[in-house]
């Protein structure tokens, strides 16, 4: 009888070790997972800030693009480049319109 009392207590101290052992493990492993995941979290931010900042350069530049078509198309200019390349307004019969169907 006393054998195997003495036996079921050392496997039960083992048990205990074997359990306090993967508790370990589990929570390294859990450490090592949320480590993972916040190095990722990190990564997704930093691309998105980047395509942010390339939207708002890109905003930026069709804003003044447009800014400088609306210049170059205004009456005054046309008139002025007309001028430069020695160009004259047509007479009234010279202009003829074509209707596309």
């Amino acid at each position: 009888m006393r054998m195997k009392t003495a036996m079921l207590q050392r496997t039960s101290g083992r048990g205990w070790l074997l359990v306090l052992a993967w508790g370990v493990i589990a929570c390294m492993s859990m450490g090592l997972v949320l480590v993972w995941v916040n190095i990722e979290r990190m990564d997704t931010n930093y691309f998105i800030n980047i395509a942010q900042n390339t939207l708002k350069e890109r905003k930026s530049l069709r804003a003044k693009l447009q800014v400088e078509r609306e210049r170059l198309l205004s009456p005054y200019e046309l008139r002025r480049r007309a001028e430069e390349f020695g160009m004259k307004e047509p007479k009234p019969g010279q202009v003829r319109r074509l209707q596309v169907n």
